[in-house]
């Protein structure tokens, strides 16, 4: 609110309410909060632990813990709760961290600006997309979002949708069935699935039944929505592989293949990494293709000073990429 106290030559001289004028006074009425407390907490939950944050030294432990107790006291809720010898933090923990960490990023970047030094720009993906959609372009994407510096993190699709969302990466490359309904998004395109071998283990066959019979296999650890799929698949084809060993990411399942003692089913994007006239591939209709989408966290970008199109910018980029590996 504001009130018109006077005209001077023909000019309105206002008083803002000081409600307005002094919004965070509240904020800072009650001791307990400066920026040691809150990166102390933030370590607290980044290390998981007292002693770990601490780095083992007991003086430091027992100040964090009595800066902790302090901002509890400020905030009035539990930030944390002790479960036998060891803490865990508590629901409203994680989400004071979440906000302490994007504050952090925007004040970091800020005096990186400030400093004449380009804003880090970081972007999330499984590390197989990154090597096919971003790699390809990574000289073009600085330039395109401002001349930024990007830095790539690997990491699966829900952690990629959970670090955009509290500002940890800036964009993500995700699958469309990772998001929730809120979610603001740039289609990318569809990725399916073939099966791919080294010639020497497949040249006697040329139905994939036969080469997923006859050939070791490398596959994927359980646990991921692909490895559910890919069992299920199996099963009604009633196929029993001969499965030599499981790996955490498509990146090594790549790497086996390559070195020709295993077949392995793989994106079909991966095609571009093969020498068809060493290995073949066999697509497989019945796993469900999916849609690859460009993720983005407004408050990120709007902290990082990129325009409003740079969403759009980046997402033209790996569409680029997309086609480039497909009609490889």
């Amino acid at each position: 609110m504001a009130e018109k106290i006077a005209s001077c030559n023909g000019v309105s001289l206002t008083l803002y309410d000081c409600v307005v004028m002094n919004q965070f006074e509240r904020l800072f009425a009650t001791s307990g909060l400066s920026l040691d407390r809150l990166h102390t907490f933030l370590r607290v939950v980044e290390a998981g632990n007292l002693s770990k944050a601490a780095q083992g030294d007991a003086t430091k432990q027992s100040q964090f813990s009595r800066q902790i107790k302090e901002m509890e006291s400020f905030f009035g809720i539990a930030l944390t709760r002790r479960i036998g010898r060891r803490i865990e933090i508590t629901e409203e923990g994680k989400h004071l961290a979440g906000l302490i960490r994007r504050q952090f990023y925007e004040l970091d970047d800020f005096r990186e600006a400030m400093a004449g030094r380009s804003i880090n720009v970081r972007i999330g993906s499984q590390g197989s997309i990154i090597d096919w959609l971003i790699m390809p372009r990574l000289g073009e994407i600085p330039k395109a979002l401002g001349n930024v510096m990007v830095e790539l993190e690997q990491m699966r699709s829900l952690d990629v949708v959970r670090s955009v969302d509290d500002g940890r990466l800036d964009f993500g490359i995700v699958r469309d069935d990772a998001l929730a309904t809120q979610h603001k998004c740039w289609k990318l395109g569809k990725v399916g699935y073939s099966l791919f071998a080294p010639l020497h283990l497949s040249k006697d066959s040329q139905v994939i039944d036969d080469v997923i019979r006859k050939s070791p296999i490398i596959e994927l650890l359980p646990g991921g929505q692909f490895a559910r799929n890919w069992q299920e698949y199996l099963s009604k084809k009633s196929l029993r592989p001969r499965v030599i060993a499981r790996a955490s990411s498509f990146t090594d399942l790549i790497k086996a293949v390559h070195a020709g003692y295993a077949a392995a089913v793989l994106p079909d994007l991966a095609a571009v990494d093969f020498d068809p006239k060493r290995f073949r591939h066999y697509p497989i209709a019945e796993l469900k293709s999916r849609s690859l989408v460009l993720i983005a966290n407004p408050r990120s970008l709007d902290r990082a000073g990129l325009s409003n199109d740079s969403a759009a910018k980046l997402a033209s980029l790996l569409k680029q990429s997309f086609a480039s590996v497909r009609n490889s």
